[in-house]
């Protein structure tokens, strides 16, 4: 990603958070409408999901330029998955859902340059995710 595309990540999450309820909403709409078995990875408790949701995407957001730090949270989010089932398929379900739940909640000002900017920060995420199931497939 270069430089722009990860402070267009940064500026669109400063305005989507600033709704994050809706957000989250959204994007609970949004990815179970597209794979309703993906309701398993989360709580019950709307309130607890949205805080979940909200601080995972903070997390990844303000380290989009440098992920190293929080790879092992993502490895360990990856093999958490994999024991439930959740492969590549599933990631892509859930980025294209919080794409489409930003889209929503942004309007025309979610342009196709921030969809791709998400795009890009969301597939950063996923072939960190898969490069761990890779590296050590026994630990899935």
């Amino acid at each position: 990603m270069t430089p722009q595309q990860c402070q267009l990540v940064k500026r669109s999450f400063r305005i989507a958070e600033t709704q994050r309820i809706q957000l989250a909403g959204c994007f609970m709409a949004e990815l179970f409408a597209r794979d309703p078995a993906l309701w398993r990875l989360f709580s019950s408790n709307p309130a607890l999901r949205g805080d979940k949701l909200h601080h995972a995407v903070a997390g990844i957001v303000a380290l989009v330029d440098r992920l190293h730090p929080i790879v092992p949270v993502l490895e360990w989010l990856a093999f958490h998955g994999a024991a439930l089932g959740i492969g590549e398929r599933h990631h892509v379900i859930i980025a294209d859902a919080l794409l489409s739940a930003l889209e929503s909640l942004l309007g025309d000002s979610f342009t196709p340059a921030h969809r791709q900017s998400w795009w890009l920060a969301c597939r950063q995420v996923i072939d960190v995710m898969l490069h761990a199931l890779e590296a050590e497939p026994l630990a899935a």
